[in-house]
């Protein structure tokens, strides 16, 4: 458990450096007038599985998840066939359990998206490519009750790795704007820490749990240059 927790905050450092990083080399590329950004919206839906250590025992989560952030496009038109694709943004993310437990959970997130032009005009931008994404996440469930029906919740930290497909266009709806939609999927591996709190015996305990999610994605950039 020390080990998973080290882990998180390494995660969390090494996320925020990345922030950094990123940002900056994306202010320092906007002078080249290829690079274009601007605020994005992303809705996501999904399911996977999820256990936790103490009894390796799988059981199904549904996700829903709703972020905003900043959108950054390193060529919006037809500058190029390759074009680099990041999203940063602050998430809000619900899985709720079998049992209608409820987690709710929030956080940062940072995906890097590499686009491959299908269609490549001055005024719009068909492209394709894979994505990277990485997010760390805290929060707490809804009151539940366990086997005995003892009141309970759940306090958890997470980090989520994902891998996926996108696709989506860049249209030209201005001198200076593009509307970027796209859409496509991800598959996330998530590891993480629980406290379990029994508010009727003032009793918790801690435990690992670890998991995975297939979600269905739709983001909506508004990109400026």
């Amino acid at each position: 458990m020390r080990q998973a927790r080290y882990n998180l905050r390494l995660v969390r450092r090494w996320t925020l450096v990345l922030l950094v990083a990123v940002v900056s080399a994306g202010s320092a590329g906007r002078a080249e007038a290829l690079v274009a950004m601007g605020p994005y919206l992303d809705f996501s839906s999904g399911n996977g599985t999820f256990k936790w250590d103490s009894d390796n025992k799988d059981f199904d989560v549904d996700m829903n998840s709703g972020a905003f952030g900043f959108a950054l496009d390193s060529s919006k038109g037809d500058q190029s066939n390759f074009s680099y694709r990041l999203n940063v943004g602050i998430e809000r993310q619900n899985l709720k359990d079998q049992s209608d437990v409820n987690m709710k959970m929030g956080g940062g997130v940072l995906e890097n998206v590499f686009a491959f032009a299908m269609i490549r005009q001055p005024e719009m931008r068909w492209w394709v490519g894979p994505l990277l994404r990485i997010g760390y996440y805290g929060g707490e469930s809804d009151e539940y009750h366990n086997t005995d029906g003892d009141r309970c919740k759940t306090e958890s930290n997470l980090v989520e790795f994902g891998v996926g497909v996108a696709t989506g266009i860049n249209l030209k709806i201005g001198p200076h704007i593009y509307l970027a939609p796209s859409a496509g999927v991800r598959f996330i591996g998530v590891a993480g820490t629980g406290t379990i709190k029994n508010l009727d015996l003032h009793s918790q305990y801690d435990d690992d749990f670890s998991g995975n999610l297939t979600s269905f994605f739709a983001n909506f950039s508004l990109l400026f240059d």
